[in-house]
């Protein structure tokens, strides 16, 4: 008897089976966007990390996160002290070569006074020898007194020759070294600059990253600039969908801070290298319904919009079958030509019509 009661009950159940209705739809007319979805953060025009030139103690912060600032403006002090000491060197250096290399300085006014010695003896024993020549003519002295005078006219003239080149021949050494003593106070100089990093752009301190005390090196960065007003997205697309985005594109952005909301922008670049760890792409875009308050590196997800088409016949994907074929009827599969399509429908363009039934698979 119990076999026979569930035997009765398993042939209800399979006609109640049986009479189940299959859900069915008809095709619907209506718009449809084709997008591609793309994840990605919010930058500043500009935006770039600072590292010093050369490491040292970072004795000073001369500006605080969220401080605007001009181009050229100081950051921070580096205590170096080795290239502080080759600073003054070099400043010593040109200040001794300064003063020698006057006229007036000590090496000059030395050289100077020896070829007017030289020049002063080289006279007389010129006037002296022409004397003696002149007595010689009139048979007038000896020989020997001559060529004494002789000698000592020739020695003082070679000594005042000796000495005018000697004086010429500093001068120019003197001059010559002044200006490498210059340059070196230069290139000094404009390592006091490294030790006082300097913004690149007029914009904002986003962050800085070392404290007053702590070693800075040049692997080390020390802070965060950019535009203070100029924001962009920078966006990562898939290497399947890259072909498809253009510039010019509109795109609609979510942001984790505006929850619940979505705003407008426009790509506005390409980069052509694919990230060969992510295998995406780098896309740019720009607001054109900006956000009342935006910050660097906030997270965004963008759909770009493909295509827009008022007018599509459009069927659930749920109804899609592989190989782009649909039902309809019970075991009865048709091909059909799709088109656009997003999340949750498709365009379908050749195939079926907008009376046509199709059962849900």
């Amino acid at each position: 008897m119990l076999v026979r009661s569930c035997s009765a009950l398993s042939l209800v159940s399979l006609l109640a089976a049986c009479g189940e209705e299959r859900e069915t739809i008809t095709p619907t007319v209506g718009p449809i966007t084709e997008s591609i979805y793309a994840s990605g953060v919010v930058k500043a025009q500009g935006q770039y990390t600072v590292y010093p030139t050369v490491s040292g103690t970072v004795t000073a912060l001369l500006v605080q996160e969220g401080d605007t600032v001009k181009a050229g403006q100081a950051l921070l002090s580096i205590d170096d002290r080795n290239s502080a000491l080759g600073t003054r060197n070099a400043e010593a250096q040109l200040r001794l070569l300064e003063q020698n290399a006057r006229d007036s300085g000590p090496v000059l006014s030395q050289l100077r006074q020896a070829v007017q010695q030289a020049r002063d003896r080289y006279h007389v024993d010129s006037l002296n020898h022409a004397r003696q020549q002149a007595l010689w003519a009139q048979q007038i002295g000896s020989r020997n007194e001559l060529d004494q005078r002789e000698l000592a006219y020739t020695t003082s003239k070679a000594a005042y020759d000796r000495a005018s080149e000697a004086l010429v021949e500093n001068r120019q050494r003197l001059r010559t070294e002044l200006d490498v003593a210059r340059n070196n106070a230069a290139i000094s100089t404009a390592g006091n600059d490294d030790r006082t990093p300097r913004s690149l752009i007029e914009g904002i301190v986003y962050d800085l990253l070392i404290e007053p005390g702590e070693l800075a090196t040049t692997q080390k960065a020390l802070a965060i600039i950019g535009s203070a007003t100029e924001l962009y997205l920078e966006l990562e697309v898939d290497e399947y969908d890259i072909r498809q985005v253009k510039p010019g594109l509109k795109a609609f952005i979510t942001l984790d801070s505006y929850a619940g909301q979505a705003f407008a922008a426009e790509v506005t670049r390409i980069i052509p290298l694919m990230d060969e760890r992510s295998r995406t792409f780098k896309v740019e875009a720009r607001f054109t319904d900006r956000p009342p308050t935006l910050f660097p590196n906030l997270t965004a997800e963008a759909s770009i919009v493909l295509r827009t088409k008022e007018q599509a016949l459009t069927i659930p994907a749920g109804y899609l079958l592989e190989g782009d074929q649909v039902l309809t009827g019970p075991e009865e599969r048709t091909s059909v030509t799709l088109g656009a399509r997003d999340l949750e429908k498709v365009e379908i363009l050749t195939g079926i019509d907008a009376t046509t039934t199709l059962y849900k698979p």
